[in-house]
């Protein structure tokens, strides 16, 4: 039986949801915007077109073309100072599971051109199968769509592949793809639901990586 794995990126791979969640309340704080940290919470996990739909119905009063181009350019201008903050236990994780024979992908609801600049930068293309970004699919997390795409492009069965996630949405769209979804929490404090989601609950990647090591025996 091949062995198949599928990560989410931000918040699992790389340490960026911390630098958005700093970039996204300074810009709520600079226009006003009182209900930027719920709004902050209920977008972790979605694609730009599900954020879009939830500001549209949540918060129509907040311009959100110009508030995620004003979050993407600086945080693009925050890691182009600073450099990509990558998790720990990434790089060690990804080329064991390379070592090992894993086929490998990638599910975030990140757009494509962020991602790949991600992923270059980071010289961590190579260690992925197949790469499948939230504007590629119709439907973002929660729904299972991304999670199921990856699978057949890798030529997996979901019930026999593992997914890495950190996020309510995440879990959802891997749980109900019939993933066997890894918890590695980040910001986000797991809720009851969330651990209900998740086929396990891991501190941090290196800790993925001993327990696949102990699965694989």
């Amino acid at each position: 039986m091949e062995k198949g794995i599928v990560f989410d990126m931000d918040g699992v791979l790389f340490d960026t949801e911390r630098v958005c969640n700093i970039v996204w309340m300074d810009i709520s704080r600079e226009i006003g915007f009182s209900e930027g940290e719920a709004a902050l919470k209920s977008c972790v996990g979605l694609n730009r077109r599900d954020e879009a739909a939830y500001f549209a119905a949540h918060h129509p009063e907040v311009d959100f073309e110009w508030f995620i181009d004003q979050l993407s350019c600086r945080m693009q201008r925050w890691l182009d100072e600073n450099g990509m903050p990558i998790k720990t236990g990434t790089r060690a994780l990804l080329t064991w599971l390379r070592e090992n024979m894993w086929k490998v992908g990638l599910a975030t609801s990140t757009r494509r051109v962020s991602v790949m600049h991600h992923l270059e930068r980071t010289e961590l293309t190579a260690m992925f199968d197949t790469i499948v970004t939230g504007d590629r699919v119709e439907k973002g997390k929660p729904n299972p769509e991304i999670y199921l795409t990856a699978c057949r492009e890798l030529g997996l069965d979901p019930a026999e592949t593992y997914a890495v996630e950190d996020s309510r949405n995440g879990l959802r769209a891997a749980h109900d793809a019939g993933m066997k979804a890894i918890l590695v929490p980040d910001l986000i404090e797991p809720t009851e639901e969330m651990l209900g989601l998740a086929y396990r609950v891991e501190e941090s990647l290196l800790d993925v990586m001993a327990y696949l090591k102990k699965a694989e025996k």
